[in-house]
């Protein structure tokens, strides 16, 4: 039932979900200690990625919205009988997450001035960041993170525009990554995030533990899945639409080691990850060049060797000036094998 559960809680949490939803989710919490944890635990993910976004919060508005969320009473169209019925089940829902709203209330209250800690690579750069709390952030080329300092609020939140590797030290209060409408949420765990603002998707990869996806579509935070190890997710911005699947995260993250894997991907993609590794431009005469789709791996090899192999892969030759590469049409015939 996870998916449906999932959904039923989300539907809870936004004040959306029908009579009938509400009693398959209370007897789903019924049923195990284990549900009961898992909502307690998706609710707190859910207040977390609604209290820290991009954007500053007006925290009385929102705490009102809470209480109103909480308060408000059913549509006119609904019966005394029902509206009843619903009131007296919301009850016993909310008496479950009380401490995680009063949780929420209470980091609300502590958003004051908070002093910002930013860092930026340019492109061919990779920096090593240690946070307020001891978790390292590997950081790719042409990317930034900001980050309040010291964590003194309820929540650990750092935003992203480009790609980097989170080892997350384990502690009770969540670790949020903002990168636009994604936000990634975990406890203690290594994953992966790759948001380029100049693209429209977000990647995140789980190396270790366990994280909560949520996006932003049409103005609502939908929580998108839940995530393992070797488990990615890719979110379309625009549209909210997702892929998910198995992959090897080891070699997902094996940038932070100078080794680039791609697999089944389009050559735009793969110059996109080499110009941010290798601090170089790199450009088509033709745009649909780039649509060939590539497999190979790179083990800490200089960026000639990269080019070549590329070259050879597409059929395309490619011409340098300066650190600008042009790729061009040749009379070959493009494949794609492993190297």
């Amino acid at each position: 039932m996870e998916e449906q559960s999932y959904r039923l809680i989300t539907a809870y949490f936004e004040k959306t979900i029908s009579d009938e939803g509400l009693t398959q989710l209370r007897e789903w919490i019924e049923e195990s200690p284990a549900n009961l944890a898992q909502f307690s635990e998706t609710i707190q993910i859910l207040e977390a990625s609604k209290a820290y976004t991009a954007q500053p919060l007006n925290q009385q508005k929102s705490w009102v919205g809470i209480q109103q969320y909480i308060n408000q009473p059913l549509k006119a169209k609904n019966t005394r009988i029902l509206r009843y019925k619903w009131l007296a089940a919301a009850a016993i829902l909310l008496a479950v997450c009380s401490t995680t709203l009063a949780w929420y209330k209470h980091m609300l209250n502590a958003l004051t001035s908070i002093e910002y800690a930013e860092v930026s690579n340019v492109n061919g750069r990779h920096t090593k960041v240690y946070l307020p709390d001891s978790s390292v952030v590997y950081l790719s080329g042409g990317s930034k993170i900001k980050f309040a300092k010291g964590f003194d609020g309820k929540t650990r939140n750092v935003q992203l525009n480009g790609e980097a590797f989170f080892d997350v030290v384990h502690q009770a209060k969540p670790f949020v990554v903002s990168s636009g409408k994604i936000s990634t949420v975990v406890l203690g765990t290594s994953f992966n995030v790759k948001a380029y603002s100049s693209q429209q998707k977000v990647t995140v990869t789980v190396k270790s533990g366990k994280v909560g996806v949520l996006a932003t579509v049409n103005g609502k935070r939908k929580l998108v899945k839940y995530l393992t190890p070797d488990e990615q997710i890719e979110i379309n911005t625009l549209n909210g639409l997702y892929a998910f699947g198995q992959t090897d995260a080891h070699a997902v993250s094996g940038w932070i080691n100078n080794d680039l894997s791609f697999y089944n991907t389009a050559l735009t993609d793969i110059a996109q990850s080499i110009e941010h590794h290798y601090g170089v431009h790199i450009d088509f005469t033709d745009p649909e060049q780039g649509h060939v789709k590539l497999t190979t791996k790179f083990d800490n090899v200089s960026l000639k060797q990269v080019m070549q192999t590329l070259s050879e892969l597409s059929g395309l030759a490619y011409t340098q000036k300066g650190n600008q590469f042009f790729f061009t049409n040749t009379n070959q015939k493009g494949g794609s094998i492993m190297r």
